[in-house]
């Protein structure tokens, strides 16, 4: 894995602009520079052996399907499209998020709580990792996800606005408990002081929580990240949005 440092927001803009899904590379944001490529299901407490692991893996599995079965407007057909769904809310499971895009992954980079971003405290250096493509699959690959030799990258079904909306598709990896590396990763690392003009240049960008996450509760996110970000700088009424003037007239 080749390591690059973006030092200044020139050169990190300069880096996320300069990819095009022609590159062949797909983006991954990690909030702490120091986290490795380890899908969640890798996580998870140590078992006494890898076949006990893999049980629990298609446990974990069975149970989402039997109890989300009567939720999903469309079944998934077999068991990439079930991964793909059961990774979007939350399941451990042998998958990475990706994306074509490289802002969103610099988005995922840099999301503190606003509190966080905008309350002055030290925030860790963060990462995107960049990963050259080489072998895709769809959701009808005949192969067993959980017997694979290689990790691939699968592109799941569009199962909603909000995957469509972050460009997204998967790794999934055949020994999830090992950090993933290969000649072909890069990791560009950024400091913790720039997040928030970062964030501040990717929602002017139109790269915020309303669009990386439609509907009401992007909407509410997008809001407060605003508003923490316009009260946190030096007070300016005249330079205040309209709706947050009788707030700071107050102040």
């Amino acid at each position: 894995m080749e390591n690059y440092s973006l030092d200044t927001i020139e050169k990190v803009f300069s880096f996320a602009t300069r990819f095009v899904p022609e590159n062949h590379m797909v983006f991954r944001g990690v909030i702490n520079s120091e986290y490795e490529l380890i899908p969640s299901v890798g996580r998870l407490p140590e078992l006494e052996d890898s076949t006990e692991e893999l049980d629990r893996e298609r446990a974990l599995l069975q149970q989402f399907k039997m109890k989300s079965a009567l939720r999903v407007q469309c079944q998934p057909s077999n068991d990439w499209e079930w991964l793909s769904l059961a990774q979007h809310y939350g399941l451990p499971t042998r998958l990475l998020d990706w994306s074509i895009n490289p802002l969103i992954a610099l988005y995922f980079a840099t999301a503190h709580s606003p509190e966080d971003l905008y309350g002055g405290k030290p925030l860790p250096d963060c990462a995107v990792y960049g990963l050259i493509s080489h072998i895709h699959i769809d959701s009808s690959y005949r192969i067993n996800p959980f017997n694979l030799t290689q990790t691939l990258e699968f592109y799941g079904p569009s199962i909603s606005e909000r995957v469509v909306s972050q460009a997204g598709l998967f790794t999934v990896h055949h020994e999830p408990r090992k950090a993933f590396d290969t000649d072909k990763l890069h990791k560009f690392v950024i400091p913790g002081e720039l997040k928030p003009q970062i964030q501040s240049k990717l929602s002017l960008l139109g790269i915020n929580e309303s669009t990386i996450y439609p509907g009401l509760d992007g909407i509410a996110k997008s809001l407060k990240t605003e508003f923490y970000n316009h009260t946190t700088r030096p007070l300016d009424l005249e330079k205040a949005p309209e709706y947050m003037k009788s707030q700071l007239d107050g102040l």
